[in-house]
């Protein structure tokens, strides 16, 4: 049964995850080398066990890199080194505290404001397209793709940036750690890297002469020249890791929440409707449509779930989309219902000492975008007939481009 696993192919995921659920809820995939947990319960164990399951594989690249980029990446001081999401404790507290000084939720309600009027941005373009005649639009181009990466901009204190050069840096970045790439690939790809870590650098070096009120400037100002706090090399890690992290999984989740709700259409109709729906209609499409398909572990020993041991210096894959589907804590999962009530106990955030210091952002910018959007165009719908090219990872899913018709809008 296990033989049906695609990890990079998300056609029929869903479906092959229940029949894994019930028939061999922990298995062993050669393709990628990894034990995949699918049950909700077991991930759950997996993410509370900090003593027996490391972060440490977290962003580690499927393949090992080929020689010629790994000396490629020496000789142009490319020093990237785990920081958070792939580290344990007590780094991982150390880092971790110094960077929610600033990656907080009162910081994010701080920039809302901002947020919403970037947004009213796309919508007012959105607009213009519609008053022209342009009913047909990718709305990945025209909003979900390079929006994110500009309010990643806001917490950096980035304005002169071209933010499709970030998402190609970014996107490139997460194909390396969770996609399939040939050697040649690999090392085109890892050209790209050093670029897109050269260029946190510089943002650190900058800010260590002109500090502002920003992230970084913020992780300096904690340092105070004290590498028991963080070091500089530690300040520009964290500045490349929000530039990933920050922005992918929202296109990601925007898209996809986008395409859910108006593949079901009552949904769509009863927000244009009633708005304060928004929240519980975004929780189930992070459950529904789970936007980070996967997490990753190492087994610091042998552990044992389901009745199957994993054995110790195992490499673990968490299907976090498999236990937003598990029928023991969601009835009739398939369906896809904004008024559950337990809709927010998935786990696309993660769980634990690592859950993702980004989800109270995320979930902001989830529900402003829905908001304009409907309110903009509340007769929106998919272009029928399109085939649905997804990321190319075995982690994110979300379509590359999506066509919708707009609908007209209010003033329209």
């Amino acid at each position: 049964m296990t033989s049906g696993f695609k990890p990079f192919d998300h056609d029929g995921t869903y479906e092959f995850l229940a029949g894994a659920r019930r028939e061999a809820p922990v298995f062993y995939n050669p393709e990628t080398d990894y034990w995949v947990v699918t049950r909700r319960e077991d991930v759950l164990a997996v993410f509370k066990d900090t003593e027996r399951f490391s972060a440490a594989n977290v962003l580690t690249s499927l393949k090992p890199y080929p020689e010629e980029l790994t000396r490629f990446l020496a000789e142009n001081d490319f020093t990237v080194e785990p920081v958070q999401s792939n580290t344990d404790r007590p780094r991982h507290t150390r880092i971790r505290q110094s960077a929610g000084q600033f990656l907080n939720p009162r910081r994010y309600r701080e920039i809302e404001p901002r947020v919403r009027a970037l947004v009213q941005d796309y919508i007012a373009d959105l607009r213009e397209r519609a008053a022209r005649g342009e009913d047909e639009v990718d709305i990945v181009a025209a909003l979900t793709h390079e929006m994110p990466a500009r309010v990643v901009f806001m917490l950096l204190g980035v304005d002169d940036v071209d933010p499709l050069q970030i998402k190609r840096w970014a996107l490139n970045r997460a194909t390396m750690i969770w996609g399939k790439l040939t050697e040649q690939e690999m090392i085109d790809a890892g050209h790209e890297l050093n670029d897109f870590f050269q260029f946190c650098r510089r943002i650190v070096e900058d800010r260590k002469v002109s500090p502002r009120d920003d992230y970084p400037s913020k992780l300096l100002e904690l340092r105070d020249g004290d590498d028991e706090i963080l070091t500089e090399n530690e300040i520009v890690c964290l500045v490349f890791a929000l530039l990933l992290a920050g922005h992918e999984a929202v296109t990601n989740g925007l898209t996809i929440s986008i395409l859910t709700l108006l593949e079901h259409r009552e949904a769509w109709e009863e927000l244009v409707a009633d708005p304060t729906l928004i929240p519980k209609a975004i929780e189930e499409v992070l459950r529904h449509s789970t936007p980070v398909m996967t997490w990753r572990r190492l087994a610091l020993e042998d552990v044992e779930l389901s009745g199957v041991t994993i054995p110790a210096g195992a490499k673990v894959l968490l299907s976090l989309a498999s236990a937003n589907h598990d029928e023991d804590r969601f009835d009739n999962p398939e369906v896809f219902d904004i008024h559950r009530p337990n809709s927010r106990e998935h786990l696309s955030f993660g769980y634990g000492i690592h859950v993702c210091m980004g989800a109270p952002l995320a979930r902001a910018e989830l529900k402003i975008v829905l908001e304009e959007l409907v309110s903009a165009f509340p007769g929106m719908s998919l272009v029928e007939g399109q085939q649905l090219d997804w990321t190319p990872t075995m982690a994110h899913r979300g379509p590359l481009s999506l066509k919708v018709r707009l609908g007209g809008s209010e003033n329209g």
